[in-house]
């Protein structure tokens, strides 16, 4: 079979976690934290009546986290300085165009570890999140099956706290393509996180040169993902 690879060109969602910004912003976020963390508490507690319990306490405990976190909050001038150096970051990333290379990875790939033929399509991907597009209406010529890429969020990810560690992640959505009639044959959500977490202000440093590594070090693991899962079947004992 012959696999024709397309990727979609619309802008990525960004989903940059920021730490909690000053006093207010401090308050802010303690307020909610102090209000849900009896209310969770009490509805997994194996106590009767423990989600009630939780909601009387719940506005005592919003009042106390937001005194605790009107300490917490990072400067303002200090998130503004490492946004710039993150949004820095980010434009340099698209210069490098990834996306090409992201193709080529999975093209490499394909072909030393299937032994089918992996082709770049030319530029026929998805130009916006909710188009379909009709490989079956395209002259795509002896190509068997069309594997779209869908690059759909991107960014920092961390708990919800005053200046938590966040993850670096992408989330690709793939889906494996019947040209002849467009039917989905196989399709999945991969996601590539990063081994190492950091605070907002540790991303930005050294111009944001630790959120460019690890989204670069995204492609070849998504790639050989990718390949694994669509293409591959490892046989597995019954007994």
């Amino acid at each position: 079979e012959r696999v024709g690879i397309t990727i979609s060109s619309y802008p990525v969602e960004r989903d940059l976690k920021k730490p909690a910004k000053g006093i207010t912003g401090g308050m802010a976020r303690g307020i909610v934290v102090g209000a849900s963390t009896p209310v969770i508490i009490g509805a997994v507690a194996p106590v009767p009546g423990g989600t009630f319990i939780g909601l009387l306490i719940a506005p005592f405990t919003a009042i106390a986290g937001g005194v605790y976190g009107a300490t917490k909050g990072v400067p303002p001038e200090d998130i503004e300085k490492a946004q710039a150096a993150l949004v820095q970051a980010i434009d340099r990333l698209k210069t490098m165009n990834l996306r090409q290379t992201f193709i080529n990875e999975v093209v490499k790939l394909g072909k030393k570890r299937t032994g089918r033929e992996f082709v770049k399509l030319p530029e026929s991907g998805p130009k916006d999140p909710k188009e379909v597009v009709r490989y079956d209406q395209m002259k795509l010529q002896d190509i068997d099956n069309v594997l779209e890429l869908r690059i759909e969020e991107a960014g920092l990810q961390g708990p919800y706290s005053f200046d938590p560690p966040s993850f670096a992640f992408i989330k690709v959505f793939v889906q494996l393509v019947r040209a002849e009639d467009n039917e989905t044959l196989i399709d999945e959500t991969l996601f590539c996180v990063s081994e190492v977490d950091r605070k907002y202000i540790g991303w930005s440093e050294n111009e944001g040169q630790f959120f460019v590594d690890e989204f670069i070090a995204c492609i070849p693991e998504i790639a050989d993902k990718i390949v694994d899962d669509f293409f591959l079947v490892y046989p597995i004992k019954t007994r």
